[in-house]
């Protein structure tokens, strides 16, 4: 999106970009760190995914009722399988030997 309707009022605020940065430095353990960085790509990657999907083209400053439905369903579904994944992986780590998954 870079360059990309710049001007436009909804271009400015589209990309809700965690700090990841600011959040990662305040965090006491490495695995806090690790944990909230993949926290931080999965919102990132979830946002571009979602606004590719369902924006697409800046027609107005607000989205249209068709675009928030989709938003909406679109982060939905990926939260969803998000939490799925996870799930797995933590039954795969507690598995016999608690084998880690590669």
């Amino acid at each position: 999106w870079p360059g990309a309707h710049e001007g436009c009022p909804a271009a400015r605020h589209s990309r809700a970009h965690l700090p990841r940065r600011h959040l990662i430095g305040a965090m006491a353990s490495s695995g806090q760190q690790m944990e909230l960085e993949a926290m931080a790509d999965m919102f990132n990657k979830m946002v571009d995914q979602c606004f590719k999907k369902c924006v697409g083209h800046y027609k107005e400053a607000e989205l249209n009722v068709g675009e928030s439905t989709c938003v909406d369903r679109c982060v939905h579904k990926y939260w969803g399988a998000h939490t799925l994944v996870q799930e797995i992986l933590q039954k795969q780590m507690q598995g016999p030997g608690g084998a880690r998954p590669m």
